[in-house]
This record gives C-alpha cells, structure tokens and sequence, in this order.
C-alpha cells in the first residue's frame, strides 16, 4: 500500500463471531490515520481520529487494500484530508466511524456501507417478524371465527 490508501482489517465486535473491516488511510510511513473508540469495549462512549502505527492498526490481522467506492481525490489529497483531522472528536459506530471517515477522506461523502448493509438487514428482519405476526394473527381470526 502507499500514502493516501485506504486499507482495512478484520475486526469482531468484542470477540463475538460478529465481523466487521476497520478502515483508515496509510500514510506511507509506517502509519495510519483511523476513527476509533477511546475505549473499544464502549464503542459509544465516543472516540477521536488517531495516527497510529501500521502494526497497532492491523491488530494482527491481515491488511488489505480497500476500493469501494472509488476515490475521487488524489492519493496525497486523501492523505492530507486524513493528517488534518487527527485529533478531531465526535466518534460514533452508526453514524460518523471509520468508514465513514475514510470514504469521506478519498471520495468527500461521508458513508458507511457496512452500516447501510446493517440497517438494510435489520429492516428486513423486521418486516419478516411483521409479516409473520400479521399471518399469524389473520390465522387465529380465521379459526375463532370458523
């Protein structure tokens, strides 16, 4: 990777079998400019965008690069976007996380696709338990009245 890529790893929430790719942008020194927790095991308790080194950031777990959506900005821009807000506070996992950040950082729009996936799928969830508790609901009426 090089200055002004965003990459991710592979994270699980509070070692639960729940995955999801932590993202931030490299800066091609052997550091990384991510939004984070203060404190990981209250993710809403708030956080702050950090520099941290490549091997705090990757935890261990394999980097890779990440592409969607496609950068707008030149790699040193991206870059110079992320530099510039370290330090700033206001972390929050649904609405401003590191997605958000580093998809803002390459393309200006703040975004977070794993959360879009997440609202989508509890959306759907909860029009499947609708659905089902009407059905069950016109079922019962059906045989009372029968």
């Amino acid at each position: 990777m090089a200055r002004g890529d965003r990459i991710g790893v592979e994270r699980r929430f509070l070692g639960s079998l729940v995955a999801y790719r932590h993202i931030g942008i490299d800066l091609g020194d052997g550091t990384v400019v991510h939004a984070r927790p203060d404190d990981f095991r209250r993710p809403f308790g708030g956080g702050r965008v950090v520099r941290t080194s490549l091997e705090e950031f990757a935890g261990g777990g394999e980097v890779l690069a990440v592409t969607q959506p496609p950068a707008v900005h030149a790699p040193e821009d991206v870059a110079r976007r992320a530099e510039a807000c370290v330090g700033r506070e206001g972390y929050c996992p649904v609405v401003a996380n590191c997605e958000h950040f580093a998809t803002w950082c390459a393309t200006g729009r703040h975004r977070s696709r794993q959360v879009e996936v997440a609202v989508a799928l509890a959306a759907a969830a909860v029009v499947w338990v609708a659905g089902t508790m009407t059905r069950a609901s016109l079922g019962r009426g059906r045989s009372a009245s029968a």
